[in-house]
């Protein structure tokens, strides 16, 4: 019982399996090409051999039939023809009738067909006919006798169909062979078939557990048929990207952590000495005003992380407006003139030309506010931001050049990261500035790069899909 039950569960995980149902597909198909195959072979065989008995009992009457002919028109009765020609007909292995038109037997030289019918004949002059359990073939001629007084007549040669051997049962033991052969064959080949598809999905299983224990660095390999490759291919795709973004998570947390610390610690420092009374009397203002500051950067950092976070989900739905960028960018200069003023920094601002886009204008006036914002910051006192637009390939372009000292090694990949700042920033912040202008400019269908150029400072290229 115990046997049966485990025999039936292998087969039901057989049938599960994607081997074992391209195995048992395999099969399948090559026992359909065999039977197939077999059927065809035994028709062909069927058809040749009836060809070849027609062809052979064609020679053994041709003799008989002439000299049945010959007696006939030299008057003899049917019987006396027979009867003389029994002993030729028995060397051949032959058998001798004469029947009339309506297929009546008149004459049977083995005497049990005696006025019995015969059946028609069934391809042209060659028929078949059943005496007792014995099969005969048969071959007709017409007798017209040209004498007078002579009726007409049919005359036949038959012999027994054993007599001419069984081609395809001395066929079958070869195509049982082959058969055998090729079943063998066809097992070798499934089995190898469904191992060489399955085994890369065996691996992908593998690999995609691994994965799900944390190894975040499992890739699989990228083989096997061209649809599993592919499938292998997704999977280290999309792994590669899971990685990419656990370690920007990990970044993050660890960046997050080491920001809010410093005015955490500012906070928890002056509080406690006002908590003491070390802070008091004409010390107590002080320490307020920079617990209060510390307070406005924290939120300021909260406010800063959520805006990054809503643009790079998707969400809010932003407003599609038709915005004059040259209007966004002035906004955005005068905004900030004062704080370029006190920094000993000029802005020099060309926007002739630019075209309209759609967007929302609160976001996309953020988005070059902080770009200037961080151009000044990052140039020296007395030199000048550059702020340029024009058209470019039906885009609005907006390039805002520094004076600073230039994009660091490898700073390119960092630039727009959150909590990011350049070593030469002139006055502390967040880190977020370019983050959020980057978010916006993607969730508005545009891009943001940035670039040293050769006159020294680096350059910010804004292009956004005009309206």
């Amino acid at each position: 019982m115990g046997r049966r039950v485990q025999d039936g569960r292998a087969g039901h995980l057989m049938l599960r399996s994607v081997a074992g149902r391209l195995f048992l597909s395999y099969l399948g198909v090559v026992a359909i090409g065999l039977l197939v195959a077999a059927i065809t072979i035994s028709a062909l065989v069927v058809r040749y051999e009836n060809d070849v008995l027609r062809l052979r009992l064609q020679e053994l009457s041709a003799p008989l039939l002439t000299a049945m002919q010959t007696g006939l028109r030299n008057g003899q009765q049917p019987r006396e023809v027979i009867d003389a020609l029994k002993d030729q007909a028995a060397s051949a292995d032959a058998r001798l009738l004469v029947i009339a038109n309506n297929r009546r037997v008149l004459v049977d030289s083995e005497n049990s067909l005696a006025n019995q019918t015969l059946p028609p004949p069934t391809q042209g002059t060659f028929g078949q006919f059943i005496d007792g359990s014995d099969q005969w073939l048969f071959v007709q001629q017409a007798f017209r006798p040209a004498a007078a007084g002579l009726n007409p007549a049919i005359i036949v040669v038959a012999r027994p169909r054993a007599a001419f051997g069984d081609a395809l049962r001395a066929l079958l033991p070869s195509l049982l062979v082959a058969g055998v052969v090729a079943a063998g064959f066809a097992l070798i080949v499934a089995g190898l078939l469904s191992r060489t598809i399955t085994r890369p999905l065996r691996e992908l299983v593998a690999g995609a557990r691994r994965f799900a224990r944390g190894e975040y660095r499992t890739r699989v390999p990228v083989a096997g048929p061209s649809e599993v490759a592919e499938l292998g291919g997704a999977f280290n795709e999309m792994a590669g990207e899971i990685e990419r973004a656990r370690d920007s998570e990990q970044a993050f947390l660890a960046d997050i952590s080491h920001e809010l610390r410093t005015p955490l610690t500012s906070i928890q420092g002056f509080a406690q000495a006002i908590a003491d009374g070390e802070a008091a009397g004409e010390a107590a203002p002080p320490a307020a005003k920079i617990i209060q500051r510390e307070s406005r950067r924290l939120i300021r950092m909260v406010e800063g992380l959520l805006e990054v976070a809503k643009l790079q989900a998707g969400g809010p739905e932003l407003a599609r407006e038709r915005v004059e960028v040259t209007a966004l960018v002035s906004g955005a200069v005068a905004a900030l003139e004062v704080q370029a003023h006190e920094a000993g920094v000029t802005l020099d601002v060309t926007t002739d030309g630019l075209p309209a886009v759609r967007g929302d204008p609160d976001k996309l006036a953020q988005l070059f506010t902080n770009l200037i914002d961080n151009a000044v910051k990052h140039s020296p006192r007395g030199a000048s931001v550059a702020v340029r637009g024009a058209r470019e390939d039906g885009q609005a372009v907006v390039r805002v050049r520094d004076a600073g000292s230039g994009l660091p090694g490898g700073a390119q990949t960092r630039l727009f990261r959150r909590f990011y700042r350049g070593e030469n920033a002139q006055r502390d912040g967040a880190g977020l500035g370019l983050a959020i202008a980057q978010a916006i400019a993607i969730a508005h269908g545009g891009a943001i790069t940035a670039r040293n150029i050769d006159e020294g400072g680096a350059e910010f290229t804004v292009r956004l899909p005009s309206a």
